[in-house]
């Protein structure tokens, strides 16, 4: 993007829409990286119309210039001319449902001399529900233009956007927020003065007051209940791990049909025994082996991204908090343990919201243990192999039913880790959760297209990068050496079974034989990389030519081995990626080998304990 492209950036609240606006402003053109020295994502693309041009960034959300997390200091470092983004305008993005709370930040930007424009977000919902505003009136006070947006609807974007064009030429570089004023940002007679003026101006913009929320209230009187709302969230993930076998089962049909059926081309070509090989039991039954996996995790985020579109994943959020307080622990981590069931680096980056560098460390530290969608391939190629699908318990399966045990298993000692911690490193008073309760909404259909896709895009490019190259690795060391190239290869005598047989002693206590010990060994890349692993090894057996890799994990393990196997990546080391992300978000080494060695010791000595209770 060209350097000399102005410079207009979205600030405001959490929850308020700001990304929502975002994407509909700049469409699918998006750059996503990390501001300079930190992992903090920056969110930015290149706007144009006509012959006129310019970058709009999203910034981090924050609630007031009073920065406390890692997150809203980007952004008061920004607005404070500390880093290197120079700003030509900012575009305060704020919510019409709670208009008091984000008129708090344009009256600070207003006191510092910053000129901004105020899109006010969500302004349809506000309509219906009786909110009407004299906007003339809002300009002269706030001394910025004022604009009645929609993300959802687009209502009122385009005028935004002509706007801003219109100006563009106009817009210079803004002065940065002096050190004097930030200072007195968060003191008791700036906020009593900011507090006032607020006061003062809605008295005189209002022509229509902001109905209540009724529909709202009597939805949180039920979801927020202490005892209900438990129940309600548990139901809630029971019926989306049994969507997730259940609705799957078709896409998973199709996709291992087109990898068999892709097979059969490359046999039925005049080719050499060895490209065969490569081209099928390497390539195509590695990636396929992982690819037929895709429609379950595209369902956990689909579901995922809903809870957070309609405005629960902040109720859960909040019933966790209520939970995580009386264990002693901070009330803001029920957040990145949410976002962690996802991907644990989601979750790791979320931890930035705590104030406290204790509870980031111990968040980061026990965050690896919940179950991320990486293990999803191998827990359901194991529970497959373990229960039968056709077993049910009141219409809910069994294997759905197993899945929501080891989420529930590895949060449950997620949190009891995070109290062991807790009470070992020096002790603080847990932090309060501040947080915006949106209102219930219906989720936007295009975004939710737009973030399933970047989803799906992210799991296939790992395939075809990571797990390829690991699957190629895998298939050399499982087919050489041998003499003859024309001739099958040996599996015994192979290179993969030397090296899963050197760590075999090791791992043999908890009933893992060479093949598992060879497709344990490259998971550390990628968990998911267990299952192409193993349809590597098995697929240049003959004696398991015919067999699916469930089948032939039921024909060659006892029940005692693959409960093993499950207690092995409940508590396994993360993947590369997110030992990178702890090392960036730490800037040491020390604490990502730290994580990497404890939680290794866990996975054995678990696999061994559940080993030897199922072989009794």
């Amino acid at each position: 993007m060209s350097e000399a492209l102005k410079q207009i950036a979205l600030v405001g609240m959490p929850n308020v829409g700001k990304t929502a606006l975002f994407n509909v402003l700049t469409g699918k053109f998006q750059k996503v990286a990390n501001f300079a020295g930190v992992t903090v994502e920056k969110k930015s693309a290149e706007v144009g119309f006509k012959d006129k041009s310019f970058e709009l960034v999203d910034l981090p959300g924050l609630y007031s210039l009073d920065a406390a997390t890692l997150d809203e200091k980007i952004t008061k470092d920004i607005l404070s001319g500390k880093r290197e983004e120079k700003l030509h305008h900012i575009v305060l993005v704020a919510d019409a449902t709670s208009l008091e709370k984000s008129l708090f930040i344009a009256y600070q930007l207003k006191n510092a001399n910053m000129k901004f424009t105020l899109a006010i977000n969500l302004s349809d919902q506000a309509s219906k529900r009786g909110l009407k505003l004299d906007l003339p009136k809002l300009e002269e006070e706030l001394k910025a233009k004022v604009f009645l947006v929609s993300a959802a609807s687009r209502s009122g974007v385009e005028e935004l956007k002509s706007y801003l064009f219109d100006a563009l030429n106009e817009f210079q570089i803004l002065p940065s927020i002096s050190q004097d004023y930030l200072r007195k940002a968060w003191s008791i007679e700036n906020i009593k003065e900011i507090q006032t003026e607020i006061e003062a101006t809605l008295k005189t913009v209002i022509i229509s007051p902001l109905k209540a929320d009724s529909l709202s209230e009597k939805i949180d009187s039920v979801v927020l209940n202490p005892f209900l709302g438990f129940f309600i969230l548990i139901a809630i993930l029971v019926f989306i791990f049994e969507a997730l076998f259940s609705w799957s089962a078709p896409l998973q049909d199709f996709i291992e049909m087109s990898f068999l059926l892709a097979g059969d081309l490359v046999h039925s070509l005049p080719l050499p025994h060895l490209l065969e090989s490569i081209l099928v039991e390497g390539i195509i039954a590695g990636v396929g082996g992982v690819m037929v996996f895709l429609p379950q995790i595209i369902l956990l985020f689909l579901f995922i991204q809903l809870l957070e579109d309609v405005g629960y994943m902040a109720r859960a959020a909040f019933l966790m908090d209520a939970f995580m307080r009386k264990l002693g622990l901070p009330g803001k981590t029920a957040i990145p343990f949410l976002s962690s069931h996802a991907c644990a680096i989601p979750g790791i980056m979320a931890t930035r919201i705590l104030e406290s560098p204790l509870e980031r460390l111990i968040s980061m530290m026990v965050i690896p243990i919940t179950t991320c969608s990486a293990r999803l391939p191998v827990y359901t190629l194991l529970i497959a192999a373990i229960v039968p699908a056709q077993l049910s318990f009141y219409g809910f399966s069994y294997q759905a039913l197993f899945m929501l045990a080891l989420y529930g298993f590895a949060l449950f000692m997620s949190i009891i880790l995070a109290i062991l911690f807790r009470n070992v490193l020096p002790k603080s008073e847990p932090s309060m959760l501040m947080m915006e309760l949106p209102p219930y909404r219906l989720p936007n259909i295009k975004n939710l297209m737009m973030v399933l896709k970047n989803r799906a895009m992210i799991f296939i490019k790992k395939a075809g990068k990571i797990i390829l190259l690991l699957s190629l690795v895998i298939w050399l060391l499982v087919n050489f050496p041998r003499e003859n190239l024309n001739e099958a290869p040996v599996i015994e005598t192979s290179y993969a079974a030397q090296i899963g047989k050197l760590f075999e002693p090791i791992f043999s206590p908890l009933g893992f034989d060479w093949k598992i010990t060879t497709a344990l060994i490259p998971s550390f890349g990628a968990r998911e990389i267990v299952v192409s692993s193993l349809s590597t090894v098995f697929a240049v057996q003959e004696s398991e030519a015919g067999l699916e890799l469930q089948q032939a994990l039921q024909k060659e393990y006892s029940l005692a081995t693959l409960m093993a196997l499950i207690a092995w990546f409940v508590f396994a080391p993360q993947c590369i990626s997110t030992i990178a992300i702890l090392k960036r978000e730490t800037n040491s080494w020390r604490w990502p080998i730290g994580i990497g060695l404890y939680t290794l010791a866990l996975a054995y000595f678990a696999a061994l304990l559940v080993y030897q209770l199922f072989s009794t």
